[in-house]
């Protein structure tokens, strides 16, 4: 009897780590939509989420959340929703405020941008996405924010 406690327990342990394994290093790719026709394309914007994501806000730009974990990558991607050959370049992801899940305070990038997430916290990360749209060097920000959970 004794033995087969200590199999049960050793089993459901590993159930409970390989679930948390399944869990960890999910790729969640955030899409930026840009109307590129707008005159002000930086409020002519929102996001969309890949389907590994799950999104806690998604009221506006400004208030757009994703749950992420420890280990989990994060590809930020931008697009033109009315003129399909504008490009939108996301060019970096700047820290605000939260806890500091990336390796940087400041992530660099060509058309998107891509990072890690290497530690939680309890508050939100909030972050800047720094983006341009065609061949315009005019930059536009959002500050959206990214929960890690525990």
């Amino acid at each position: 009897m004794k033995r087969n406690k200590i199999s049960w327990i050793f089993f459901v342990l590993t159930m409970v780590l390989a679930a948390h394994g399944l869990n960890a290093q999910a790729v969640h790719e955030i899409t930026l939509n840009v109307d590129t026709k707008n005159p002000n394309p930086g409020k002519a914007c929102f996001f969309k989420a890949g389907k590994n994501t799950t999104v806690l806000n998604n009221s506006s730009p400004e208030t757009f959340t994703i749950f992420a974990q420890v280990g989990d990558n994060i590809v930020w991607k931008g697009v033109s929703s009315t003129e399909p050959n504008i490009p939108v370049k996301i060019t970096a992801i700047k820290y605000i405020s939260g806890p500091r899940i990336f390796t940087s305070d400041s992530i660099k990038g060509d058309k998107l941008v891509q990072a890690t997430v290497i530690r939680g916290g309890k508050a939100p990360y909030k972050y800047q996405i720094q983006f341009s749209v065609g061949s315009s060097s005019q930059m536009y920000t959002i500050d959206p924010k990214i929960q890690i959970g525990e």
